[in-house]
């Protein structure tokens, strides 16, 4: 790895971290030299790497199980890179990578007198575990949900969007269609939900919906033979790139923020629920922000009939030019 970077994006753990911190880099690299920017994740963010758009940014992988061998790396990967670069602007994005890398950063600013900036990015409405630990020593953060008190050291900007913004397909076969989807690890409790409601609707009325459901691979053959008990007209997938929400009668969904912000700038034709064994519980902070603003279905109903829009959607809540809005700031 090189010694003379400009930017530097750190996230890891989980695609919520991760997604937002690539669109980042890809709308950054349409103004500045890509050359200069460098992005670090875990094993995690593998996976997620075809996402830059542009291959003449560095990628540099950190393996983050074992934490003490993970500490050394940092300090051996990146004490020279703090040392002798002299205005660095570093933005966590999340996860447990972000910490030792930003207090390193931090400590070579202090130490030699260096003027490095460090940003943070948080998708949810309460605050996660490692930018909880940062917090104190970034300069500026970028938050994805408006509050009462908006701190000083705080930016409001909207939550991440993909790089392909769908349009409706404009196809209207008459046919009712459903689409759960679950995160990239799909949902075994979002699925069970699904398939209690739909064995309370006559069989052939559940064969006319089409139905498309993320399931992952762990839990597949089970879901699978579940789904084809009472219908055969559904469809499986593990992970879809661009999905056009549009196209659904209804969308069933966790509450994380991306999904939450993305689902309902299309539609409000949704049901939304929260994942309750994360350790912060933040989806149902991200539910009841919402729930407060918009009015939401309580319950899940199953549509049998197709409802055309009579009115065109816009939902002033959502922004899908935050991570521009970002980039804006980071790069003047």
């Amino acid at each position: 790895m090189k010694n003379s970077f400009e930017y530097i994006f750190i996230a890891g753990s989980s695609g919520g971290h991760i997604l937002p911190a690539i669109k980042a880099i890809n709308e950054l690299s349409k103004l500045k030299d890509r050359t200069k920017i460098l992005f670090v994740t875990n094993i995690i963010g593998k996976k997620f790497i075809n996402k830059i758009l542009n291959k003449n940014i560095e990628v540099k992988v950190l393996e983050t199980s074992n934490k003490i061998i993970f500490l050394f790396k940092v300090l051996s990967n990146f004490s020279l890179l703090f040392a002798t670069n002299k205005n660095l602007k570093l933005i966590g994005f999340g996860g447990f990578i972000t910490s030792p890398i930003l207090y390193t950063a931090k400590f070579f600013s202090m130490l030699l007198f260096k003027s490095h900036k460090i940003f943070l990015h948080e998708q949810n409405f309460i605050f996660g575990y490692a930018n909880k630990i940062n917090y104190w020593l970034a300069d500026k953060i970028f938050i994805s949900f408006p509050t009462n008190k908006i701190k000083k050291k705080e930016i409001f900007i909207g939550n991440f969007f993909r790089d392909k913004i769908t349009q409706p397909s404009q196809t209207n076969d008459g046919q009712v269609k459903i689409l759960l989807i679950g995160g990239s690890a799909g949902s075994v409790e979002l699925n069970e939900l699904l398939l209690n409601e739909l064995s309370k609707i006559e069989k052939s009325s559940v064969g006319k919906i089409q139905l498309d459901i993320q399931i992952s691979s762990i839990h597949s053959e089970t879901m699978k033979a579940k789904y084809i008990e009472l219908s055969q007209n559904v469809r499986f997938f593990s992970f879809l790139d661009n999905i056009n929400f549009t196209d659904y009668d209804l969308v069933i969904s966790r509450s994380g923020s991306g999904s939450m912000h993305e689902i309902l700038y299309f539609t409000d034709k949704i049901f939304f629920k929260p994942h309750l064994f994360s350790r912060d519980q933040h989806q149902k902070y991200n539910l009841a922000y919402f729930q407060k603003n918009l009015i939401l279905p309580p319950t899940l109903s199953i549509p049998l009939q197709k409802k055309i829009q009579s009115a065109y959607y816009f939902n002033e809540l959502i922004n899908p030019y935050s991570m521009q809005k970002l980039v804006c700031y980071i790069a003047r």
